[in-house]
């Protein structure tokens, strides 16, 4: 659509349901034919409207002359408030809305309005954008022919249509005509929190509302605070009339915030995020961390103080009251401790965070009502674990306390400080691994697991084809315990009803020497072997090239040279590393010569063929059955005794009930 049927399209909707008669008219310009028109229709030329369907041109000295053809109609009755500036309003919408949009910003079409003041009557031309359409001189003439503005400066208005400088420019005295000018009402809500001003705009030439008779109206009004000064000055500045303004607005009161906790731990568990691992890019879904482990001295959360409240005002300056906040005394439960201000709580223990009842608490026991599997996920705690069901396959448990399981461990992981309990049992099929750093481990029965003990280990049933490991003893004394296959090793004694079995089955004890310094022991003959293994592969390579160098008159090629000299280098290395390791056996070997002797094995009913026995470095075979026996070591002499039953310490026996002793019963 373009700009002029868009233009038709507003002026006929002005007064769509207003009947008129329409003429078509010949004349030499559009005032021509506007007049002639108002003098046929017996109308005022400013109760016309009109419609160009043909520019005229002049011609030269009337040679080739041709007259506007004008469509000029009767114009609705417009109410008051819609005046010329409402339509010219409308005419700049289509010049900054439809036409620009069309144009894609790149073209606008020049704009001007007329504003009538007491200064004066001023003119404000716009200029046009890319290849938009200038304001025509005609086009402001028109308007102010329309407005009934007869003593304009004409110069000035061709002179500033020219130049569009785009700042309002004095173009004629204002006249005064009340009956013409534009009015305006105040509305104040009932709340007094906001001021609108009604403007009735005005017609024909009559004085368009400035800032002072805003303000001068809402004084009079009661309107004295909040005032929108910058807000008026650019409503006045647009002529806006069809919307209410805004001139105030009062600031409603800010009550003050209540005191609040901002927890510093997780306290909503319901939400589980998976995390993926930086080096396999996988995902544990075993790891559902629904624990929240904290330690002594950790914040856990911090008091927010309740706020000031901030007073309102209202549009007539009335003060309105705002509340202060109220305070909330942080609730805190035990394992906590509370700051005298009470604004910081901190963790008294070690221990899982626990949100309940509104209150924290550190608990250092962590209760596990079932199995640990899938709806625990993997369990990981500061504290004590306490399993009510079994730990299932593959899933692990770590605790900085001790850990009891009420059921059986399957082929899992536990490792804890302290001791770790098993009641039913360790069914491991040669992958569970169940470790103590500081304690000592108590269960049923083992099989198939691999166990390590700062301390004891003690088994009330049997221990079958699994890798044991106590710092202290291993006991298994129970009315069917017994020990077959696999390794048993403890830094003081191995006590058993019975230890191999009727099928000779191969089972190593080891007593005398700490699993770990032995371990330690082991793992450096390992490495000694494999540096020896490479050294000597090394020493070939070595001898290879060097032969190959003598036989070329000593030279090689660039690349098997710098070869040998790497393998060089590599030799020297692995002859000091050699060296070094030799060292440190022999001083290992030396502080184990030195240790107190002590170690013994024993079995209360028999030892089978099949075992062997190893004290500190010295290893027994055994190749007939012993009952009742005690094996020790003085010196490089074995020595067999009477068997000694063991002795439980108080806590010992209150976790693990040992039977009435074999020698009371012997007697």
């Amino acid at each position: 659509m373009n700009g002029l049927n868009r233009v038709k399209d507003i002026l006929l909707g002005i007064g769509d349901d207003a009947p008129g008669d329409e003429l078509e008219v010949l004349a030499d310009s559009v005032r021509q034919a506007l007049d002639m028109a108002a003098n046929d229709l017996g109308v005022e030329v400013s109760e016309l409207d009109y419609e160009v369907i043909q520019k005229g041109t002049g011609g030269l000295f009337g040679v080739g002359r041709r007259p506007y053809r004008v469509i000029v109609r009767k114009a609705a009755v417009l109410p008051e408030h819609d005046d010329i500036d409402r339509l010219e309003k409308k005419l700049q919408n289509i010049s900054d809305s439809d036409l620009v949009l069309e144009r894609k910003d790149k073209n606008v079409d020049g704009t001007f309005t007329v504003r009538v003041l007491k200064t004066g009557i001023w003119l404000t031309v716009s200029p046009a954008k890319g290849k938009g359409r200038l304001v025509a001189l005609n086009d402001v003439t028109t308007r102010l022919y329309a407005m009934q503005i007869n003593n304009a400066d004409l110069k000035k208005v061709e002179k500033e249509v020219r130049k569009a400088s785009g700042k309002p420019v004095k173009i004629a005295e204002w006249s005064p005509r009340p009956e013409w000018d534009g009015t305006m009402s105040i509305e104040v809500t009932e709340d007094e929190m906001r001021a609108y001003v009604h403007f009735v705009a005005p017609r024909y030439a009559g004085r368009n509302m400035d800032f002072d008779d805003v303000m001068n109206a809402l004084r009079s009004s009661g309107v004295v605070a909040c005032i929108n000064e910058k807000g008026i000055g650019e409503y006045l500045e647009a002529m806006d009339y069809t919307r209410p303004l805004l001139a105030a607005e009062g600031e409603p009161p800010r009550h003050g915030k209540d005191a609040f906790t901002d927890y510093k731990v997780r306290i909503d568990k319901s939400v589980i995020s998976f995390e993926e691992d930086k080096e396999t890019k996988r995902v544990d879904f075993k790891d559902l961390d629904l624990l929240e482990n904290v330690v002594v001295g950790q914040v856990l959360a911090v008091k927010v103080p309740s706020g000031e409240g901030v007073p309102g005002r209202t549009v007539t300056n009335r003060v309105l009251a705002a509340r202060n906040g109220k305070d909330v005394p942080m609730r805190h439960g035990k394992g906590t401790i509370l700051s005298e201000d009470g604004m910081e709580l901190t963790a008294e223990i070690n221990g899982q965070v626990v949100f309940q009842g509104g209150r924290l608490s550190v608990e250092p026991v962590y209760f596990v009502k079932g199995d640990v599997s899938l709806e625990t996920g993997n369990i990981v705690f500061l504290g004590s674990v306490v399993v009510g069901g079994n730990v299932q396959d593959n899933f692990t448990v770590k605790a900085a306390g001790n850990v009891e399981v009420k059921g059986t461990v399957q082929k899992a992981f536990i490792e804890a400080e302290g001791d770790i309990i098993a009641r039913q049992g360790i069914v491991g099929r040669d992958e569970a691994k169940i470790e103590s750093t500081g304690g000592s481990i108590y269960t049923k029965f083992v099989q198939g697991a691999s166990l390590v003990a700062e301390k004891d280990i003690i088994v009330s049933e049997g221990i079958l084809h699994s890798m044991i490991d106590a710092g202290g003893k291993v006991l298994c004394n129970g009315k069917r315990a017994k020990i077959v296959g696999g390794r048993i090793r403890a830094g003081e004694e191995v006590n058993a009803r019975y230890i191999g079995a009727d099928a000779s089955t191969k089972t190593e004890v080891r007593v005398g020497i700490n699993p770990k310094v032995h371990q330690q022991l082991t793992d450096m003959d390992t490495v000694k072997r494999q540096v020896e293994e490479e050294l000597e592969k090394i020493k070939k390579d070595v001898t290879t090239l060097t032969i190959q160098k003598n036989n070329a008159g000593g030279k090689l090629a660039q690349d098997r040279e710098e070869m040998l000299g790497k393998m060089k280098a590599q030799q020297q290395k692995l002859t000091m590393r050699q060296s070094e390791l030799a060292m440190e056996l022999e001083e290992l070997k030396a502080y184990l010569g030195m240790l107190q002797q002590k170690g013994r094995v024993c079995a209360e009913k028999t030892l089978f063929p099949g075992v062997d026995i190893f004290i500190k470095d010295k290893k027994y075979e055994v190749k007939d059955p012993y009952n009742y026996i005690k094996i020790t070591l003085e010196g490089d002499n074995w020595r067999f005794g009477e068997y000694q039953a063991p002795q439980l310490q108080e806590d010992q026996a209150r976790i693990m009930p040992s039977r009435r002793s074999a020698s009371s019963r012997r007697r």
